[in-house]
């Protein structure tokens, strides 16, 4: 099966400059060029093949400078697009190919038929995998532990998180978090974790109708909606081993019984099952077995197609944007990318207790087609922060190791924060959100805001101390910092950090610790972020300082207003990249050169 979007793209070379980076937008997802492919009849740069459905939009995207606009159709493109202020509205199901004449002031697009897409297949059937490239995402885990019951410690100090909670904070959320990750919402046992019902959305959280106002008010916010993904086990309905019907409506109704359950599981071992005992007949378990409730046997074919028609059905019906798949380690990877490619979620990660070595050998497993919390990020480097010591920098983590676009980084989740029983919380059992630790919890989240991957902020976090994340969040987007960029680490030690972040649009220098001094980078970058602080002779302090000569993002009513818009030019001098800008010449950590 095809992909979505199968891209020819050039990149002009002349011997001393590079033409921009450009991409395709389709409904807000960007798709960017694979092999060079040369110039094609007068036409600068190509992208082949692109399958769109009716109703779907398409921009173009300018990745150097984050612009999007829709330039002038060529008067001998097809038809089935439509203007739409900066976008084209696609009104006829199909294949084209885009060709782009880059004039500069006067850039033009064409428009033509494609060939060869998807060879007859619907192309609702295309899929376009749940790896984003170069992501500047935010996301948010909107939950924490227990917070649906108002008789959790936190609810008193940081407010529930039901679906009507979250709904009435949507707009705001909408302006700072790209995706919102939403606690299980089949019905079940407590948070939602040992589900019963995957069809049945009426959950401790809310009832069905209250989560689709909220995913529906996310929508209208401009963000998209995670859903976590309990599919390694269940609990049964009122024995280990009865369940209830699973009706997915159009995708399929499912019957479960002992046939969908691995039969290395506890009910074939633990005399306690009573009369389920040892009637459990599907195959093995094919990853770790969780002991504390029914496991499917992922690779009976009928729990297959079950999976498949629910994760369809929450992705058509209810309306989720992407997944966040619980205990990941619990069967062979290779189902989340069959999973995956079924259901063609935006994005999806999964959680596994594991090391970086463990989690990266198991999204190979799925065909790369699969992210991960980041674990040794949390427990190394964040966990050292908490106790004044930045050595470790960014640690050996999957987003250290140059797979940020496989790495969502976290500080804490709801598996730890006012757990009795862990002591993986940031700071220690129950220390995180104690005053005393504030200002360590500030370095963390500008450290998580200003690195490579997808950025999860934590709900009680932004709860408690918005005011200091959103100008966080604000110099992230602004300096374009993605899931892919560059960093170059330039110091680590017990008592300071220091690095400079490439994206998009500029350049993010961080400061941790000692290296928090106010002292500033040049006229060229602006301090969008700080907090000073120390105690007990340790410096508490960071800083984030963002180059302030790159451009903002711009819409096509911006843009329209410059003529001509403003582009820097690439070139290799001595076997080093510059960039030239507005007169003035930066090497690629932002700095200042040459000024003409």
């Amino acid at each position: 099966m095809r992909k979505l979007l199968s891209i020819l793209f050039v990149s002009l070379f002349a011997i001393s400059t590079f033409a921009d980076n450009y991409g395709i937008l389709v409904n807000g997802k960007t798709y960017f060029a694979g092999e060079p492919a040369g110039e094609y009849e007068g036409f600068n740069q190509y992208l082949a093949h692109v399958s769109v459905k009716a109703g779907d939009y398409c921009q173009l995207y300018d990745a150097d400078f984050k612009s999007r606009w829709a330039v002038d159709l060529n008067s001998y493109s097809v038809s089935g697009f439509k203007r739409e202020g900066n976008k084209y509205v696609v009104s006829v199901t199909g294949c084209y190919d885009f060709y782009l004449k880059l004039k500069y002031e006067q850039d033009e697009l064409y428009i033509g038929n494609g060939s060869n897409c998807g060879e007859g297949e619907d192309v609702d059937k295309i899929y376009t995998g749940a790896v984003p490239r170069q992501c500047e995402a935010v996301l948010m885990q909107a939950f924490y532990n227990e917070s649906y019951d108002p008789k959790s410690p936190g609810v008193s100090e940081y407010g529930d998180t039901k679906w009507t909670t979250l709904t009435a904070q949507a707009s705001e959320l909408g302006q700072y978090f790209d995706y919102l990750w939403l606690p299980p919402s089949a019905y079940g046992d407590g948070a939602g974790y040992h589900p019963k019902q995957y069809s049945n959305q009426n959950s401790n959280w809310g009832t069905r109708a209250e989560l689709e106002a909220l995913i529906s008010a996310l929508h209208n916010a401009g963000a998209k909606v995670v859903a976590d993904i309990v599919i390694n086990h269940c609990a049964g309905w009122t024995s280990w081993c009865d369940f209830p019907e699973m009706d997915f409506g159009e995708y399929g109704v499912f019957h479960p019984d002992e046939t969908y359950i691995c039969k290395d599981d506890e009910v074939n071992k633990n005399p306690d099952a009573g009369t389920c005992y040892g009637k459990a007949t599907g195959s093995y378990d094919d990853g770790e077995n969780w002991d504390g409730a029914r496991d499917w046997s992922h690779d009976n074919v009928y729990v297959q197609k079950m999976f498949i028609a629910y994760l369809q059905w929450m992705r058509n019906v209810m309306k989720y944007d992407g997944f966040r798949y619980d205990k990941g380690d619990g069967f062979n990877n290779w189902h989340h990318y069959n999973y995956n490619k079924h259901a063609r979620p935006e994005i999806a990660f999964m959680e596994c207790y594991k090391g970086t070595d463990d989690i990266q050998w198991r999204i190979n497993g799925a065909n790369g087609d699969l992210m991960a919390l980041d674990f040794d990020l949390k427990w190394h480097v964040f966990n050292s922060i908490a106790g004044w010591d930045y050595s470790r920098g960014r640690g050996d983590c999957i987003m250290s190791r140059g797979d940020g676009k496989h790495s969502v980084t976290f500080i804490e989740s709801h598996d730890w924060f006012l757990r009795p029983d862990n002591e993986n919380e940031f700071g220690g059992r129950g220390n995180s959100m104690k005053p005393a630790l504030k200002a360590r919890l500030m370095q963390a989240n500008a450290l998580l805001l200003s690195m490579p991957g997808i950025p999860c902020v934590f709900y009680p976090h932004w709860k408690k101390y918005k005011a200091d994340l959103k100008p966080m969040i604000t110099a992230r987007k602004w300096a374009g910092i993605h899931s892919e960029s560059e960093v170059k680490d330039e110091y680590a030690t017990a008592t300071g950090y220091q690095a400079t972040i490439v994206g998009h649009n500029g350049w993010l220098i961080l400061c941790l610790g000692d290296k928090a001094n106010k002292q500033g980078f040049g006229p060229d970058y602006k301090l969008a972020a700080s907090n000073y602080s120390t105690m007990d002779g340790h410096n508490e302090s960071f800083e984030m300082w963002v180059n302030s000569s790159k451009p903002m993002p711009m819409d096509v009513e911006e843009i329209s207003s410059q003529e001509p818009r403003v582009r820097g030019e690439k070139f290799i001098q001595n076997g080093q990249l510059f960039i030239r800008l507005n007169g003035k010449v930066y090497d690629v950590t932002g700095k200042l050169k040459i000024e003409n």
